[in-house]
């Protein structure tokens, strides 16, 4: 694949991934909210782990379906052999770990840079939904100015 295919495919790959992170947290507000209210009846502990785990799952489904990708993806492309090895080196790279003992030929690394990028981008979306969350859950705690 030429580098301007890989910048246009990983570019179209990103972009679709992110939207589906937002899409996939935004479906669970109500969700998370509706969870707040049904549990408003038991400790504020519990009712705080409750909600604080269904925000979690949320964030870990997202991820898992967006490393599901791209690791179908680096399959499908023939950039790697097996199932577990495209898994392997899309969670490895998705993570930014990069461990460099999967590394796949000229004609997809600056394709592959793009589930980095990924990762980075929607780990701050990630970020961003679970402070939102605990402020919500902890009023207390919010900056004063």
């Amino acid at each position: 694949m030429t580098p301007t295919l890989q910048i246009l495919f990983g570019s179209a790959l990103l972009t679709g991934c992110a939207l589906l992170h937002v899409a996939i947290i935004a479906s669970a507000i109500p969700l998370v909210k509706g969870l707040a209210l049904k549990v408003s009846g038991i400790g504020r502990t519990m009712r705080r782990a409750l909600v604080l785990g269904l925000g979690v799952l949320v964030i870990l489904l997202a991820h898992t379906v967006q490393v599901w990708t791209w690791a179908l993806v680096f399959l499908l492309s023939e950039a790697l052999t097996t199932f577990p090895e495209s898994f392997y080196f899309a969670m490895v790279t998705y993570t930014t770990l990069g461990y460099g003992d999967l590394v796949l030929g000229e004609g997809l690394r600056i394709f592959a840079t793009f589930a980095a990028v990924t990762g980075l981008l929607t780990f701050g979306i990630s970020t961003a939904f679970l402070i939102s969350l605990l402020s919500a859950l902890f009023p207390s705690m919010k900056a004063k100015p």
